[in-house]
């Protein structure tokens, strides 16, 4: 049974952050609202990033509203300013906004059952960073602190990298050593996070993802080193790309990410730049 419909908004997610692949994510204040709404029939409005999307029946839009709302009989308009396939939890919270606008008591669950990626649908839902897995039909997930002076600089580039391209460049198996090497570091980084003096640039290195994905996508590194260069702690890539973010000190944020937009411009890159705190209220019904 589902509850009154009406409006909601969820923040973007960066899932990943270097070492963390398909566990970690974090919550960023670029936000995705819907709207949901009795109707007569199934109607779809978009505004903003991917307002092009024709949505009609069989979509899994719609799909997803019969799953939340129990009837395709609704109205339901999306505003956008998350950015398409640019590694920015885009289809989480869209399954989040959905699934709750759309009345349903566990938005959460529903949308756990229609996006891939558990972590970005936890941050989009919780706000702030969390650890998520899935353990057969079961979904673990875990909040965890974050500094409150901690900030990102995050690259969105206008090239569009899809998950599901960059994850045939991922290979069967990985060495025993690289694991190793990704598994301590993903565990520091997600206790260090906490504690911004505790951070180090060698917690975001990778090897299980970043390495492969950059054969694809090989302007990717040199974001993450403009990223260092111009002040940030450490860089990876935000979920499957083509975005980057750094991690900063709330005080020097505004000016690392101005040296990151000058680096950017000399080099003829067309990207934008945000210097942003994490959103730590995650769904907000409105």
């Amino acid at each position: 049974m589902t509850g009154e419909f009406g409006s909601v908004r969820v923040p973007a997610s960066a899932a990943n952050l270097g070492p963390g692949f398909d566990t970690l994510a974090v919550a960023l204040p670029l936000y995705l609202t819907v709207s949901a709404a009795h109707a007569g029939e199934f109607s779809y409005h978009g505004e903003g990033e991917g307002a092009a999307e024709v949505v009609t029946e069989g979509h899994p839009v719609h799909q997803l509203v019969l799953a939340a709302a129990g009837t395709d009989r609704v109205s339901l308009s999306v505003a956008s300013e998350i950015p398409l396939a640019r590694g920015l939890g885009s289809s989480g919270a869209l399954a989040v906004a959905i699934a709750a606008a759309c009345g349903h008591p566990d938005p959460l669950e529903v949308a756990l059952e229609f996006e891939g990626h558990p972590e970005n649908v936890a941050a989009s839902y919780y706000g702030g960073l969390v650890a998520a897995l899935r353990d057969g039909p079961r979904v673990v997930i875990r909040r965890i602190p974050v500094d409150e002076e901690l900030r990102f600089v995050v690259v969105i580039p206008e090239d569009r990298l899809s998950t599901k391209m960059t994850r045939y460049a991922l290979p069967a198996e990985v060495p025993f050593g690289d694991a190793v090497a990704t598994l301590s570091r993903a565990v520091l980084l997600s206790h260090s996070l906490s504690k911004l003096e505790l951070l180090s640039s060698a917690l975001f290195d990778d090897r299980l993802h970043q390495p492969y994905r950059e054969k694809i996508y090989p302007q990717a590194s040199v974001l993450m080193e403009l990223l260092v260069r111009a002040g940030c702690i450490g860089a990876c890539w935000s979920g499957a790309g083509s975005s980057c973010l750094g991690v900063v000190a709330a005080g020097s944020a505004a000016a690392v990410a101005a040296r990151v937009e000058a680096s950017l411009a000399e080099r003829g890159v067309k990207a934008g730049v945000l210097a942003v705190a994490p959103d730590l209220s995650g769904i907000v019904r409105l």
